[in-house]
């Protein structure tokens, strides 16, 4: 979601003036550390970045590793800056129905993200959460899409139109087919764990299911992992290499529905239970299709807008105040 990461610049909208030298003897806050034709970078913008990048603030700012990490970061706030310069320029601004959509796709991503982590939230519920814990308010919230929103447009603007061929799609999804769209064979598996000492209590219990017995309910009342035992021995699906080797043979050597054990592990004697098993599966291109497509047009919008930014970085003579330049402008 969006987070306050910039603090507003002056923007001197004057065509054809030169950029001003970086001010080196402000000691504060409103220090300019970098200057181009139609805006600057102050010192407490590249801290507030800095700060939501996940630099930690105690680091001080002599230490090599903050250096380091600001020569990295600079580069990226460059051309944030550059951007919102050119948004200015060319009256590229954002209206009260654009933060209010906004504000509804971070309700709908944050309150899928809380369901798919097991929270039982609606997307309001969720969207209060996600604004306590990044200690912000809403009002803050729309003055950072109000802030930060142009530069989006203006990558719209740059780069939008930029869509990969059919033919690179077929390219990648025959790359990308095993590792990123084929689902592994899977068992899915019940288990009872009893201790090491408990080998004759194992038997004891799988002649008991084998007879009819309760899966969960002896799971709840016998097994060792507290864990799955809550769940009535549920383990979910598993894969190969998810499981110490004697109990991934015994699982996937078992039948759907099939008892199996003890199995002895590291852990103990296991009974466990196959309830299902799926098969290796690959989507098909069809199924990916418009996942590969939005993915590639990413990135291939990212490529042109870097291009674009280094291209605005020399057309407005960007300086750096000493010890801020970038690794290839040191």
């Amino acid at each position: 979601m969006y987070v306050a990461l910039l603090v507003g610049v002056a923007v001197l909208v004057m065509a054809g003036c030169q950029a001003a030298e970086p001010v080196a003897n402000v000691d504060s806050q409103a220090r300019k550390i970098v200057t181009f034709e139609g805006g600057a970078v102050t010192q407490g913008e590249l801290d507030e970045f800095a700060k939501q990048s996940g630099l930690d603030s105690s680091v001080s700012k002599d230490d090599p590793q903050y250096k380091a990490a600001i020569q990295q970061i600079m580069p990226q706030l460059v051309s944030i800056e550059i951007a919102k310069a050119y948004a200015k320029e060319h009256d590229i601004t954002v209206s009260d129905e654009e933060v209010d959509q906004e504000i509804a796709k971070i309700k709908e991503q944050v309150g899928d993200q809380a369901r798919s982590s097991g929270q039982d939230l609606s997307n309001q519920e969720a969207y209060e959460q996600a604004l306590k814990q990044n200690n912000i308010t809403e009002e803050e919230l729309r003055d950072d899409i109000r802030e930060n929103l142009p530069v989006q447009k203006v990558q719209e603007k740059v780069a939008g139109n930029a869509e990969p061929s059919e033919k690179e799609i077929q390219k990648f999804y025959e790359k990308n087919k095993e590792a990123q769209f084929t689902t592994p064979e899977q068992r899915c598996v019940k288990h009872i764990l009893f201790n090491k000492d408990q080998k004759q209590k194992a038997e004891d219990v799988k002649k008991q299911l084998e007879d009819g017995g309760d899966f969960a309910k002896l799971a709840k009342e016998y097994s060792q992992d507290p864990g799955s035992a809550a769940q009535g021995g549920d383990l979910g699906c598993l894969g190969k290499g998810e499981t110490v080797p004697s109990f991934e043979k015994a699982a996937f050597g078992a039948k759907q529905g099939e008892i199996v054990g003890p199995v002895k592990t590291q852990f103990g004697y296991h009974i466990l239970k196959v309830t299902d098993v799926k098969p290796k599966q690959t989507r098909s291109l069809q199924e990916v299709e418009s996942q590969i497509r939005s993915q590639l047009a990413t990135e291939k919008q990212t490529e042109v807008f870097s291009k674009w930014v280094e291209e605005q970085k020399k057309k407005r003579d960007v300086k750096y105040l000493k010890g801020y330049e970038p690794p290839n402008q040191g």
